[in-house]
């Protein structure tokens, strides 16, 4: 499972951007049409970050769900630690 590398989280905006590989991002792709989640990909599709918008349970569960289908590791502290700041 492949770690990220860099977490940013921006508690004013409610945002977060999970960052599991450094690259030239070539498309960003919805991850879930009804929410905010959006990830970036490289030349060869492979998830370069992961954007959070939204600290709401079903928001973060789209985006784990999302990383965990494609091996990556999602925080689980984004949960816990920003949803009611």
């Amino acid at each position: 499972m492949t770690h990220p590398i860099n977490v940013r989280v921006d508690l004013q905006a409610r945002a977060a951007y999970v960052c599991y590989a450094e690259g030239r991002v070539v498309q960003t792709i919805d991850v879930w049409k009804d929410g905010w989640v959006a990830a970036d990909l490289d030349d060869d599709d492979h998830v370069l970050g992961i954007e959070v918008l939204g600290f709401d349970e079903l928001t973060l569960e789209r985006a784990r769900s999302f990383a965990t289908e494609r091996g990556l590791a999602f925080p689980a502290n984004l949960a816990g630690n920003f949803a009611s700041a």
